[in-house]
């Protein structure tokens, strides 16, 4: 029997009355407040085949079941469509595993549009981020992350209001990853910036919400089949919600370190290795030396976000915030190490670091040069690699809960075991996120 001869058949079934018999009759009856036919809409019922389209979606009467057969990635294109028409998706099921296989959804219209960044939006963006936040992001922030990024960008889905005004942002900024394998794409997405206009945060509830709708615009459009995964940094309701919504498994609480201002700085000193301190201010000091540094350890690290010259420019010294530096350790002339901190009233906070293990007294001078001995130093630094945890341990650093409860969530993409090999082995700093 073909798709379209089965589509029609369930539904003049469901239609006479019959109970359902197939697993599609019982898909389409599924989708359905409470299984009640009567609610199949008479002129809503729509069938997708193959490589067909369901057309402009801004000709769809308000409520739609419609049944797909193909690809999944043909589905993602109508569940897209579907959103940047202001449909809702409401309820979806699939039916059956040999061909054909359906999957069904009925989708009402709410006037919630959901679509890509257009030039212009950002207008926009930083008058939400003042309503959700109730402080300023400045333009020039906002450029350097999503427009200015040297691995490309903007990645931004935003849902609109019936009349225009922006209501939601799901956002990210894409970063290389090093140590993922061969075969996965070699990018991850750092997810920041996510928002909802409080006016909105009340339509929908859990996955039909506007957030939520927002989040798959986004990940059909930017993530599923072309990132290894997301990851983020997030507290309270937007963890609950994220983990129950939209896919993501939390990897652990926040690692935070902190040396406290009255405590002595450990670790051992060792006569005749004597490292020069250079405060990097300008772009062409971020030179090869610091890609050498990378390649020849990056194994000893694990999984971890690739710190290459270029980025490094791009992320800390393009970065327009106040107070954040970068020192460099050398020794006789070779790179050692670096270490990227920020000075605020009440402490210094250390974002980033990259150390050759070969040359680990170089970290005692590093903290020595950034910390401030009238505050405490405080940083995120996970347990791995295990040698770089016992650096941190000797040099007196201790380990506290994180002020915001704080924890790190990943969504997994390509790279089906993100969460667990992060875990594993996976090595990342405050640095890494958009919190510092």
């Amino acid at each position: 029997m073909n798709a379209e001869t089965a589509w029609n058949r369930s539904l003049e079934r469901l239609r006479a009355g019959s109970a359902p018999e197939a697993d599609l009759d019982r898909a389409i009856a599924g989708v359905l407040p409470r299984g009640d036919v009567s609610a199949l809409p008479p002129e809503g019922t729509r069938l997708v085949v193959g490589p067909q389209s369901i057309g402009d979606a801004e000709d769809l009467p308000d409520e739609v079941v419609i049944g797909y057969v193909a690809k999944a990635d043909g589905y993602d294109r109508l569940i897209v469509d579907l959103l940047e028409a202001g449909f809702r998706p409401l309820r979806e099921r699939s039916a059956g595993e040999e061909p054909p296989a359906f999957r069904v959804i009925r989708a009402r219209r709410d006037g919630y549009r959901i679509r890509g960044y257009r030039p212009g939006d950002e207008v926009a963006i930083l008058e939400l981020f003042r309503d959700c936040f109730g402080e300023d992001l400045s333009l020039q922030r906002w450029r350097w992350r999503y427009l200015d990024n040297p691995r490309g960008g903007p990645r931004i889905s935003l849902a609109f209001a019936a009349d225009g005004e922006l209501v939601c942002q799901y956002c990210a900024y894409p970063v290389r990853w090093r140590g993922l394998p061969p075969a996965v794409p070699a990018v991850g997405h750092q997810v920041g910036d996510t928002m909802t206009r409080r006016g909105a945060r009340g339509v929908g509830r859990g996955p039909t919400s506007i957030l939520a709708r927002t989040s798959r615009h986004f990940y059909l459009t930017q993530c599923n089949g072309r990132v290894a995964f997301n990851y983020g940094f997030n507290t309270g309701n937007i963890t609950k919600f994220s983990t129950r919504y939209v896919g993501a498994h939390v990897v652990e609480d926040a690692p935070c370190r902190e040396l406290p201002k009255e405590a002595p700085l450990g670790g051992r000193r060792r006569f005749g290795r004597r490292y020069e301190l250079r405060r990097i201010a300008e772009r062409s000091e971020v030179d090869a030396g610091f890609d050498d540094l990378f390649e020849r350890v990056a194994e000893r690290y694990g999984l971890l976000v690739e710190r290459s010259a270029e980025y490094l420019r791009w992320r800390y010294l393009d970065c327009p915030d106040e107070g954040l530096e970068l020192v460099a350790a050398y020794r006789r002339g070779r790179l050692a190490g670096w270490a990227a901190a920020k000075r605020l009233p009440d402490r210094v906070e250390w974002g980033d670091a990259l150390i050759d293990p070969a040359e680990r007294s170089a970290l005692r001078a590093l903290v020595a040069g950034i910390r401030d001995p009238d505050l405490p130093l405080a940083g995120w630094f996970t347990e791995r690699p295990a040698w770089w945890s016992r650096e941190l341990d000797r040099l007196g650093f201790v380990r506290r809960p994180d002020p915001q409860g704080l924890v790190a969530i990943m969504v997994p993409f390509v790279f089906g075991d993100a969460v667990e090999r992060v875990r594993e082995a996976g090595y990342y700093a405050r640095g890494d996120g958009d919190l510092f």
